[in-house]
Parts: structure tokens; sequence; C-alpha cells
């Protein structure tokens, strides 16, 4: 197997590197480093490192990505490569944990060969649609007297 070349921004199209760049963001964000310079001491790179990833910058290099990718939860070093690659971006822990299937709906969405962005957009999609309804039948926010909504959304009578 001929070794991997060294992992760089620059050797990487701007979409590429946008995508990289707002994938860190949100993952910073929700990690609770609100602001660079905290995430950027937790990751020990420089910040103008972190801000030019998140700029989509062509000037990074691997050690700052294995960095970031290692502060990261459910990141790896590998990671920023697999996203530069066009690969999935990992769900934050918000999402992940969002993931968990209500219903049977969603446990077939989150069966399927769906990418794990879409999977979330369709179970996003569901949920609202689902709320929406509530909504619609129960106006004043009040259920009915025979039904039970509870936190994971399933009825019981």
């Amino acid at each position: 197997m001929a070794p991997r070349r060294r992992l760089r921004t620059a050797d990487y199209p701007q979409a590429a590197r946008d995508r990289l760049g707002e994938a860190v963001t949100r993952a910073r964000e929700a990690a609770g480093h609100r602001s660079r310079p905290s995430f950027a001491r937790a990751a020990t790179v420089s910040l103008r490192s972190l801000a030019a990833v998140e700029q989509g910058e062509p000037g990074v290099g691997q050690s700052v990505l294995y960095a970031i990718g290692r502060a990261l939860p459910n990141w790896t070093e590998d990671t920023p490569r697999i996203i530069l690659d066009g690969g999935p971006i990992p769900p934050t822990a918000a999402e992940a944990e969002d993931m968990s299937p209500r219903d049977e709906f969603e446990q077939k969405v989150v069966k399927s060969r769906l990418p794990r962005e879409e999977q979330l957009e369709w179970i996003r999609a569901h949920r609202a649609a689902l709320a929406e309804e509530r909504r619609m039948l129960h106006p004043n926010g009040e259920d009915h007297p025979n039904v039970r909504i509870s936190n994971n959304d399933s009825k019981t009578r």
C-alpha cells in the first residue's frame, strides 16, 4: 500500500474547505466552545490556524487538522480528511442523541442506507410535522384527557 500524502487544505477545492470549516464551527459550538479562543486552547492550536480552518483557507496543515479532529466530540484525527474528501460529517452530541428513533417511521429512516445528514433531515422534518399536527389538534397546548404524550412521543392510552 502506498503511503498517504500529508494532509493539507490547499490540496482540496474551496467547496471542500468551506464544508470542513462549517463542520468544525458547528462541532466546536455544540461542544460548548462559543468562542474560538477557548477551543483553540483546548485543541492546542493557534487561534489563527483555527480561524483559517473555519474560514476555508488553503494554508492549513496536517498537524492542525489532526489536533482539531482529536479535540472535537465524535471526531477522530481522520475526520477532517474524511470531510474534505466528501465523506460524512459526524453528528454533534445533541444530533447523535436526536437520532434515537421514537417511532416506526424513524426506525426505518435510521436503518436506511441514507447518509446520516439526510437521516437527520428526515427525522427533523417528521418531528416537525408531528409537532404541527399536535398543535393543530390541541391549539391550547392541552392534550386529550385519554392520551398522554411522553418525552419520546409515544402515545399511551
